[in-house]
């Protein structure tokens, strides 16, 4: 057997497997004799039926099956021994045709292949970034106050929805036609508290609405672009939330009016748990420290995200897009047609381009995950799936009665490996470039995140967890 590489560019190449009668016709011969010795075939004793039939009846599945696995091998030994960066996988050319099979011919398959691109790490002191910082001030701390007063009040069903009330809505994912969208977000009962809805515009679409009624809405806007109260909100994966289209539809389930709290130890041990906050005064001070915790976790998101898109598009990371796309037309023909392929591709490219540059941060710099890692990793994800974060009563040792079996699945330890792993890269940039910080209000942080996310969904998204590619 014969292997060679043809490089026609820095980012694809054939593999070319010649396949001779020596390759494979005594493997063939051993087969078929094998075969013929358990052969029962009607008017022969158990294994005596002619060779020749039994050529005749399996020669051709057999002799392709052994073929096939000798192009295989030698594809990938090659591949592997001489260690090609390939993208997608190895895909037979347009004009390798085998009509016939015969056992006395030779046979050469030729495979195009993707090349992945080399490039050159440059990341330093000299890439600035801004990490905002949010002004926690007492009118904010208030506000808080008065939505927990509200929360821990008594409910009452109302016709019609004021500033005040929680609405309990089901969302629906649209498409771009305004449809539900096929395979898309629903969500049933999503409580919504209406004067907590920073957006105006989607504030007043709720007041003075009956139940049973229904419109289009943002939902990033109808979530003030909150993440993590998303995820729990929609039940879906905080890393697949940047991927919904932001249209929703939203129908009016039910509307509730709260009588406000009182101000006592009662509503304290409610927030909190018995004789955890024993003053107004307390109260506003762990208030203040939440708040804090909270915008500073949102602006590291974003700059984590506005950080590596830079990067991205800083290392002008090119693709052998033509192979690309042919490669999921054909592996992945559910999913992509002549139609929807361009479009479609841009988030599978966008995903690869980010693959890419983390893994050149990662061998360039040695870095890898440890078990102990790919566990926490675990543990803070299902820590934000429960909205388990110290006072919800999800203690450690409930907590890894969920997650050591999780682990135990392939899919989802590839998922925490791959979260250790950019966590890791992420710590990595944090040190290597300049981060500045910079104080604004809480109303600039949500006009800016506003902005990232419109950014952010100016085109297609796959719905995908992991691209296809």
């Amino acid at each position: 057997m014969n292997v060679t590489f043809e490089k026609k560019d820095a980012l694809n190449g054939t593999i070319s497997v010649n396949i001779t009668t020596e390759d494979y016709l005594s493997s063939y011969e051993k087969k078929l004799k094998d075969y013929g010795k358990k052969a029962n075939i009607p008017g022969f004793r158990a294994g005596h039926a002619p060779k020749g039939m039994i050529e005749k009846m399996v020669g051709n599945s057999l002799l392709l099956e052994e073929i096939n696995s000798l192009a295989s091998k030698g594809l990938f030994d090659f591949i592997d021994a001489n260690k090609l960066n390939i993208l997608g996988q190895p895909i037979l050319t347009e004009d390798t045709k085998i009509d016939e099979l015969t056992k006395t011919a030779d046979y050469t398959f030729n495979f195009d292949l993707g090349l992945t691109p080399e490039i050159e790490l440059n990341i330093g002191k000299g890439d600035v970034y801004t990490k905002y910082s949010t002004i926690i001030t007492d009118a904010m701390i208030q506000e808080e106050i008065d939505r927990m007063m509200k929360r821990f009040g008594n409910l009452t069903d109302v016709d019609a929805v004021e500033a005040n009330d929680m609405v309990y809505v089901g969302l629906t994912e649209l498409n771009e036609n305004g449809e539900a969208l096929d395979g898309g977000v629903v969500a049933e009962s999503v409580p919504v508290a209406v004067n907590t809805i920073k957006n105006e515009e989607i504030a007043q679409q709720l007041i003075g609405k009956s139940k049973d009624t229904s419109f289009t809405v943002n939902v990033f806007g109808l979530f003030n672009n909150d993440e993590q109260e998303m995820s729990h909100a929609l039940g879906v994966q905080r890393p697949t939330i940047a991927d919904l289209n932001p249209n929703f539809n939203l129908v009016i389930k039910e509307i509730k009016r709260t009588a406000t709290a009182e101000m006592n130890q009662d509503f304290f041990d409610k927030l909190y748990g018995k004789d955890v906050i024993t003053s107004e005064e307390q109260l506003r001070e762990k208030l203040r420290t939440e708040l804090s915790s909270y915008f500073d976790q949102q602006a590291q998101h974003l700059l984590e995200h506005e950080l590596f898109d830079s990067l991205v598009a800083k290392h002008n990371i090119t693709l052998p897009d033509a192979f690309l796309k042919r490669w999921l037309l054909d592996r992945y023909a559910d999913k992509f047609n002549a139609e929807n392929i361009d479009t479609a591709y841009t988030p599978e490219a966008n995903y690869l381009r980010n693959h890419i540059l983390e893994e050149k941060i990662l061998t360039t710099n040695g870095i890898k995950v440890d078990e102990a890692e790919i566990r926490d990793a675990a543990f803070d994800y299902t820590r934000q799936m429960f909205g388990a974060y110290g006072n919800q009563g999800l203690n450690d040792e409930l907590l890894a009665s969920i997650v050591e079996p999780q682990l135990q699945k392939e899919d989802f330890r590839s998922r925490m490996i791959n979260m250790a792993v950019r966590q890791k890269v992420n710590n990595w940039l944090m040190e290597a470039i300049t981060i500045e910080s910079k104080e604004i209000s809480s109303e600039e942080f949500y006009k800016i995140m506003e902005t990232h996310n419109h950014a952010h969904h100016n085109h297609e998204h796959s719905h995908d967890e992991e691209a296809a590619i």
